[in-house]
């Protein structure tokens, strides 16, 4: 077996040629000064297409640091004190400069860098016209976890504008990323199962028992045997964990893969347990190899009322629950949060103070850094040192292959965990351990164009799961009518697909769910946009070809948000310990260290509005 260092060493070596420029072209020196964020036209960050998300420019300076230790040996000093530099321009980063300013006053300078040409973060806006209308996609972070909100998140977004009961009512029902009883389709592809077909119908009704289980099982088309086994899972026929008493039939469903129990005690086939694959691939970033029993009845696929009292107990109690859980979202996903907190740390970017007008609203890019202006956002700006020196700290960026740096009172790592050991050597060895514990979990999330819509229509709501398939889930772009922003995406009006691929393989033994996101990491790197492209038309046209679909005709533009370095890590029943309260990972590694704090989601171990927030205001505490 390959070791984690052998693996990582080597991946370095294969991608760099190809991922990374040479310390030549990405460090070189001079003397100009940072660049203005000036863009207009097509140089707006939301309307670029081809490949986004951790896009040509943004990472190769961080992996040259992280990959090969090198950074400049010189940088220009500039002129610019600040009370508080930032690292990272995301949920966690700008939430940090909003709540310091709270706390510390609206005259104190905040500099927030950030190594991409757009700020927040995974919250990335995806804006197309057609037609003369505006059209918007979810770039990466999704909705909000209203039902698990902070008093502290809950303030934040109070008091930009947010108010979660409106939003949620603005959203279509049955909407298949916020609604967990959402009517959607499957999607059987021709080479997993013979042929191209689409089975609508309710499927979350159907996987829990209830009365839509026999006929949509009966509509797959599976062998009649593997149909019967897959009714008497969903239904609770027999006991499967029957020999197990209460407390080993938890540590069972806690310990066991779900592939595992569906293989051998539920006896379904490989291409039955591939139905239950998109859910974890998108949510999880894995497959039903990694992911505990537990965890897979809680994504809401079948089995609890099979594994005898205590899955009959979880399955009640997850019908009473869904009724009080809620997924409010912008049209654009989280970016609208991130755009209402630039607007309110920098109010020349952009007019209004509502949810309602940020949507539509044109922000200035020109106006994020300013001089003289008490907060300054920097784009294209990748840190590479950052120190404790002289009762303050030095913060050191490239930014457009050359190399400055900049002095504050303080400074906040709002960027990954994983990269914090070499942007801040000082860290103790220990503490760099941990901060490198959690992987990030590979994903992308591609938005489609379409000029009409009439083909996908045609064929039924348009959510789908597709197991077996590039992309696991496919689905309109949020139906969210706020504000000015009306789109209903019926009939022959044109149409935003959201489409979201998880790259991590299939889990070998030995292999960690950290492992196989590593793999899958390195895999986005190398995948050039005219393979995510292709892969894109090939699903759409075997999914709506037999309705008139024509990729050539049909797709106006298509956006590829890869984030190689997508959601936090959350522990994992099969792979990581209980540890006692303040010795987790992520507990021991977001220590502050001299006058430099940690904020980010990863510091909360959780992919989260709420935890990207919470993350900032600790780190917040910590330095006033």
């Amino acid at each position: 077996m390959i070791t984690r260092r052998d693996f990582l060493n080597g991946a370095a070596l294969t991608v760099a040629a190809g991922a990374t420029l040479g310390p030549k072209d990405l460090l070189a020196m001079g003397n100009r000064g940072p660049t203005p964020n000036l863009l207009s036209g097509d140089e707006y960050p939301p309307t670029r297409t081809g490949l986004r998300g951790s896009h040509e420019g943004s990472y190769e300076v961080a992996h040259s640091l992280a990959w090969r230790g090198e950074k400049p040996a010189h940088y220009t000093p500039l002129q610019e004190t600040y009370d508080l530099v930032i690292v990272g321009g995301g949920i966690s980063g700008l939430s940090a400069a909003y709540l310091y300013q709270q706390k510390a006053g609206t005259d104190k300078k905040i500099l927030i860098l950030d190594n991409h040409d757009d700020f927040g973060g995974h919250a990335k806006r995806n804006e197309f016209n057609s037609g003369g209308r505006t059209l918007l996609g979810v770039g990466g972070s999704v909705n909000l976890e209203a039902i698990s909100l902070t008093d502290t998140a809950q303030g934040v977004l109070e008091e930009i504008g947010v108010d979660l009961e409106r939003l949620d009512a603005a959203r279509e029902p049955g909407y298949l990323l916020s609604d967990l009883d959402a009517q959607a389709g499957y999607f059987l592809n021709e080479d997993t199962y013979g042929q191209n077909r689409v089975i609508h119908g309710n499927w979350a009704d159907a996987w829990r028992g209830g009365s839509q289980t026999r006929p949509l099982v009966h509509s797959l088309g599976l062998p009649a045997e593997q149909q019967e086994r897959l009714i008497a899972l969903a239904e609770g026929k027999t006991d499967l964990l029957e020999d197990l008493s209460l407390m080993e039939t938890k540590r069972y469903i806690e310990s066991t893969p779900y592939e595992e129990f569906l293989r051998h005690k539920a006896g379904l086939s490989s291409n039955t347990i591939q139905l239950f694959e998109p859910y974890h691939k998108v949510y999880m970033g894995f497959g039903t190899d990694s992911s505990s029993v537990a965890e897979a009845f809680l994504l809401g696929y079948p089995g609890m009322r099979s594994v005898g009292t205590v899955g009959k107990m979880g399955n009640s109690l997850w019908g009473l629950a869904k009724e009080y859980i809620q997924f409010p979202l912008f049209p654009d996903g989280n970016a609208s949060i991130t755009r209402m907190m630039v607007r309110k740390l920098i109010p020349g970017v952009a007019p209004g103070n509502s949810m309602e007008d940020v949507i539509d609203a044109p922000f200035d890019y020109s106006q994020l850094d300013q001089e003289g202006a008490p907060v300054r956002i920097r784009l294209n700006s990748t840190a590479v040192n950052v120190k404790n020196e002289d009762q303050a700290v030095e913060v050191a960026y490239v930014q457009n292959g050359e190399a400055y740096k900049v002095r504050a009172k303080n400074a906040i790592l709002a960027c990954y965990n994983g990269l914090i050991p070499h942007l801040c050597p000082e860290v103790p060895e220990e503490q760099k351990q941990n901060l490198k514990y959690g992987v990030k979990v590979p994903l992308v999330m591609t938005n489609v164009l379409l000029r009409n819509g009439a083909s996908v229509n045609e064929a039924g709501p348009a959510q789908y799961h597709c197991p077996g398939s590039f992309h696991s889930l496919v689905t309109k772009a949020p139906p969210v009518n706020l504000g000015n922003y009306k789109q209903s995406g019926q009939g022959s009006e044109p149409l935003v697909l959201w489409m979201a691929h998880a790259p991590a393989p299939r889990r070998q033994p030995g292999q960690t769910a950290r492992d196989v996101y590593r793999l899958g990491r390195h895999s986005l790197y190398r995948m050039p946009f005219e393979e995510y492209e292709s892969s894109v038309k090939n699903q759409l046209t075997s999914m709506f070809g037999n309705n008139g679909f024509d990729a050539e005709r049909d797709i106006g533009a298509i956006t590829v948000n890869r984030w190689s370095h997508g959601y936090t890590y959350g522990y994992l029943q099969l792979f990581d310990p209980d540890w006692s309260e303040g010795q987790a990972p992520h507990e021991l590694g977001r220590n502050p260290v001299g006058r430099i704090s940690i904020a980010n989601a990863d510091s909360h171990a959780s992919a989260s509005v709420q935890a990207a927030i919470d993350s900032g205001a600790r780190a917040v505490d910590e330095i006033s």
